[in-house]
C-alpha cells in the first residue's frame, strides 16, 4: 500500500502512514489451509459474543494461500484471464431507462468509464468472488483524456489489512489499532468494501491446486529418475579399466553427442512406454485442471479442453454462457448499488445513469458470419454495423435492390416467374423475394 501524501490526506482518507503487511506465499501446505479454515470457524462461532477491539475476522493466512495458487498455477491464471476477457473491453456502458422496459446508451457518460482505472474496479469486483471481498480506494481526482473526464486513481486496499466482516481496515496486519472504521460517514465515498459474506471460491481450489503443485514436483522427480532412456553396452574387454572407460564415454555422450567404441562393442538404447505410475501423476494433474475450469467457467472445454462429440461441446458452451451471464449480473448489481452512487456524489457521473452490459451475443466469427448472412437476406443491415463487427467497409446491399433490365417484368416479377407460388413459398424456395436478385455475399467492398 502506497504512503499517503498531503494531496490525498484531507480528512476523508486514511492517515499518512502506509499499511503494513507480511507476505507468506511460499512453502504453503494443505495443513496451513486446514488451520485457517478452523480459525474462521472459531470466528463464526464467537462473533456475537465480542465487542469492538477484538480481531476475529483476520484472513491474512487465507490470503497468503489464495495468492500462492493464483500466482503459481498457470492453468488457474489462464482460466481467470478467460473470465476477465468476457467482462471487460467494450462490453459495458452507462445507460438510462427508456421507459419501455429497455435501456438507452448514454455515449457521453459511457466514455468516462472506458479507462484503465475503471476496468480496475471491474476486475476488483470479479476478484471479490474469488477472495471473498475487495476494498476500493477511489480518489476524487479526474484527468482529461482527449476532452473526456476519467478517474485519475483507483487503488485496491491490501486484503491482509482488511477485517471484512468487522468493516475495519487496520494499519498493521493483526493489530486492531490504529485502524479505520469503514462505516464512518467520512469514508463512505472514498472507501467501498465489496463483501460476498463468504470465503470466496478460492477456498474450494486451494486444496486441489496445492495437491497438484506437489504432484507436479513429484512427477518431475519421477521423470528424472525413470523417464530417461537407459543405454545398455556390451564389450568383450576383460579389463575393468576398459569397461569403466566405455561407461564414462557413454555418460559423456549426452553432451558430446559422439561416442567411440571398440570393434566388438555393442550399444543398445532401452526405451520404456508410459508406466502406470506415470499415468497416476498425469491423471491427478488433469483432474485438478478440470476442477479449476469447472469452478470458474462451468466447463473445462471453455478452458481449452477438447470434447468427445459435438453435442458435449454444445452443452458445455451453454453452461459457460450461463456462468458468464451470472458474473455480469453480479458486476452490474455491485456497480449500481455500491460504486455508481459514490461516483455521482463526488460529481464524476451524472445522476440517473446505470451500469449495464450490452445484450450482444458472444459467438464465434464463423457463426457470426452465418448470422449476418441470414439477417442480410431478410433485413436491410446498416453498413456501419458490418464495419464495426468485421472491420470491412461495405457499400449498398445487393440483395435488397431489384434487378434491372429484362430479368424483372413490368409487374415486378421475373421473366420466368408464372406466379404459381405464393410470395411466402417463393421466399422459402429461392431464399429471396420476388423481383430481387439471387442472394449474394453481403461483404462487398467499396
Amino acid at each position: 500500500m502506497r504512503k499517503r501524501t498531503e494531496m490525498n490526506s484531507q480528512g476523508t482518507f486514511f492517515g499518512e502512514e502506509a499499511l503494513i503487511s507480511v507476505y507468506r506465499t511460499y512453502k504453503r501446505t494443505i495443513q496451513d489451509y486446514v488451520f485457517e479454515v478452523m480459525k474462521h470457524n472459531r470466528f463464526q462461532s464467537t462473533v456475537n459474543y465480542t465487542n469492538d477491539g477484538t480481531i476475529l475476522d483476520d484472513r491474512s493466512g487465507l490470503i497468503d494461500l489464495y495468492d500462492t495458487i493464483s500466482t503459481q498455477d498457470a492453468h488457474l491464471a489462464a482460466v481467470r484471464e478467460t473470465l476477465d476477457s468476457q467482462l471487460t473491453d467494450e462490453r459495458y456502458m452507462l445507460a438510462r431507462p427508456d421507459g419501455k422496459g429497455g435501456w438507452e446508451r448514454d455515449d457521453e457518460e459511457s466514455l468516462k468509464i472506458q479507462g484503465t482505472q475503471f476496468e480496475k474496479i471491474i476486475r476488483g469486483i470479479v476478484d471479490s468472488r474469488a477472495y471473498g471481498y475487495t476494498c476500493f480506494e477511489i480518489m476524487p481526482r479526474f484527468i482529461e483524456v482527449n476532452g473526456v473526464r476519467r478517474l485519475a486513481e483507483v487503488n485496491i486496499i491490501e486484503r491482509r489489512n482488511i477485517l471484512a466482516n468487522q468493516n475495519r481496515i487496520v494499519q498493521r496486519q493483526g493489530e486492531w489499532d490504529p485502524g479505520w472504521n469503514l462505516e464512518d460517514i467520512a469514508y463512505r465515498d472514498s472507501y467501498i468494501l465489496v463483501n460476498t459474506g463468504g470465503l470466496g471460491y478460492f477456498a474450494n481450489l486451494v486444496p486441489i491446486v496445492l495437491a497438484k503443485k506437489f504432484t507436479l514436483s513429484n512427477y518431475i522427480g519421477f521423470a528424472h529418475t525413470y523417464g530417461q532412456p537407459i543405454i545398455h553396452a556390451k564389450t568383450p574387454a576383460e579389463q575393468d579399466l576398459d569397461k569403466k572407460k566405455l561407461a564414462s564415454d557413454i555418460a559423456k555422450s549426452t553432451e558430446k553427442r559422439i561416442i567411440v567404441t571398440g570393434q566388438d562393442d555393442t550399444i543398445d538404447v532401452k526405451t520404456f512406454t508410459v508406466s502406470n505410475s506415470e499415468r497416476v501423476f498425469t491423471g491427478l494433474i488433469n483432474l485438478t485442471n478440470q476442477e479449476v475450469s469447472n469452478v470458474i467457467l462451468g466447463s473445462e472445454s471453455m478452458a481449452g479442453e477438447t470434447q468427445a462429440y459435438a453435442g458435449s461441446a454444445k452443452t458445455h458452451e451453454d453452461i459457460y454462457r450461463a456462468r458468464i451471464k451470472k458474473n455480469r449480473k453480479y458486476v452490474e448489481n455491485v456497480m449500481n448499488e455500491q460504486i455508481i452512487p459514490p461516483l455521482q456524489r463526488i460529481g464524476f457521473l451524472s445522476p440517473g445513469v446505470y451500469f449495464r452490459y450490452s445484450n450482444q451475443i458472444e459467438i464465434s466469427t464463423e457463426n457470426k458470419v452465418k448470422l449476418f448472412d441470414m439477417l442480410t437476406n431478410k433485413y436491410e443491415v446498416d453498413p456501419e454495423t458490418i464495419d464495426k463487427e468485421f472491420g470491412v467497409h461495405v457499400g449498398k446491399q445487393f440483395n435488397t435492390i431489384s434487378a434491372a433490365g429484362g430479368s424483372v417484368g413490368e409487374d415486378g416479377w421475373g421473366e420466368n416467374d408464372r406466379g404459381i407460388m405464393s410470395d411466402e413459398e417463393y421466399i422459402r424456395r429461392y431464399g429471396h423475394p420476388r423481383g430481387t436478385n439471387a442472394r449474394v455475399n453481403f461483404l462487398e467492398g467499396k
